[in-house]
């Protein structure tokens, strides 16, 4: 009940904005954002590599309507891949991208346009670029435009989410196409019940029985990557026996974690000598996703809360 009202809390456009503009608003938001700009996201990568974690930088905001406000997200992410290739050692960093920012909501060839843009410049510096999953009426043209993606760089993965129930047939047909290379996440967008599981055992099977598909032999046999997005150490426990088992090959997995989110198990995993991705979102339309990450865990918002105030 409280997740799905805080879910529709971040939809709030009004509140969002009055909150986005006030510095306690931005206080409240710096554990979760590494910055309003590219240069910020930068610099926080560059921290994430002195820990010895790798990163994920994702423009924040979606449901792009207006032409010109596609255009400057796309343009923004080049200059992001910019940024990513200056310093003398490259970093160890991803881009992530979210279709409905580059335009979905106005076409699909529009967000297919601007996402070759930035999957053709991110092939040349060498860059990673995933895609991120949004809510299921968004699903299937999500993973075409992965599909199209894959076609021009393997440096490419999608998101899929473990609770919906479509995933496991999702899997079979990107595993089937050798493109299989998933950023696992549970999901965090409000749901129906026919459409997703919404139990935390249920949702948590799923995520092993996915995890169980994307390291199969088929999978191992062509050109995978999974990335383990998940905060549960039970899960992490179970991915690292199953990959283990399996002889997946070190390269070829890693876990994935939000920004700001559980450092000390993060910390753990790196001292353990596991490998270890950061998602960092940066941008000025941090609302939405903020409130997002309270309605994953609600101990989020005390954790930010004390960052403000110094407790």
């Amino acid at each position: 009940m409280l997740r799905a009202a805080l879910i529709r809390l971040s939809q709030e456009d009004r509140i969002g904005r009055a909150l986005e503009r006030s510095a306690a608003g931005r206080a409240l938001a710096a554990r979760f954002v590494a910055g309003p700009g590219h240069a910020e996201a930068v610099a926080t990568a560059q921290r994430l590599s002195d820990i010895g974690c790798s990163a994920a930088l994702a423009l924040l905001g979606e449901e792009v309507v207006e032409p010109a406000a596609a255009e400057a997200a796309t343009e923004e992410y080049l200059a992001l891949i910019h940024a990513i290739n200056a310093p003398d050692d490259q970093l160890d960093a991803r881009i992530a991208v979210k279709p409905s920012l580059l335009g979905l909501p106005i076409s699909f060839e529009t967000a297919r346009e601007h996402l070759t843009a930035i999957i053709e410049a991110a092939a040349i510096a060498e860059l990673w670029v995933e895609i991120d999953m949004e809510g299921s009426p968004v699903v299937d043209d999500t993973l075409a435009l992965y599909r199209g993606a894959a076609q021009r760089s393997e440096r490419t993965a999608v998101a899929l989410q473990a609770y919906l129930r479509r995933t496991p047939e999702d899997i079979a047909g990107l595993v089937e196409e050798e493109i299989a290379r998933v950023r696992l996440v549970k999901g965090a967008y409000s749901e129906p019940r026919d459409l997703a599981l919404q139990d935390a055992q249920r949702i948590r099977r799923a995520y092993r029985g996915a995890l169980e598909q994307l390291s199969s032999t088929p999978a191992l046999a062509s050109n995978s990557w999974v990335g383990v997005a998940t905060h549960d150490p039970r899960l992490h426990r179970a991915a690292r026996r199953l990959f283990r088992e399996r002889e997946v090959p070190p390269a070829a997995w890693e876990f994935q974690m939000l920004y700001g989110v559980r450092p000390q198990l993060r910390e753990e995993l790196v001292e353990g000598g596991e490998r270890v991705r950061i998602s960092a979102p940066y941008g000025e339309r941090w609302y939405p996703y903020f409130i997002r990450r309270i309605a994953e865990r609600p101990a989020n918002a005390l954790f930010a809360l004390r960052s403000v105030v110094g407790m």
